[in-house]
């Protein structure tokens, strides 16, 4: 299991509903917010973790990346 922290602006507060939508539909992926500009998107292992972040570079002009322990 991998997991990641992302920190966005506020501006690109708008896109969360849909990323949750499109990463939530991945029977290996979750995604849930813990913030108006934070989120955490764990996975079941490196290909989906790949996915996820694809999926938020394509959709985030600009965020921050911490990994989870």
């Amino acid at each position: 299991m991998k997991a990641i922290k992302v920190f966005i602006d506020m501006e690109e507060q708008h896109k969360m509903l849909p990323l949750i939508e499109e990463l939530n539909r991945n029977d290996d992926i979750a995604m849930m917010c813990v913030g108006e500009t934070e989120f955490v998107v764990a996975a079941s292992g490196e290909c989906a973790m790949a996915y996820a972040k694809a999926v938020l570079a394509k959709t985030l002009n600009d965020c921050t990346i911490e990994n989870c322990k």
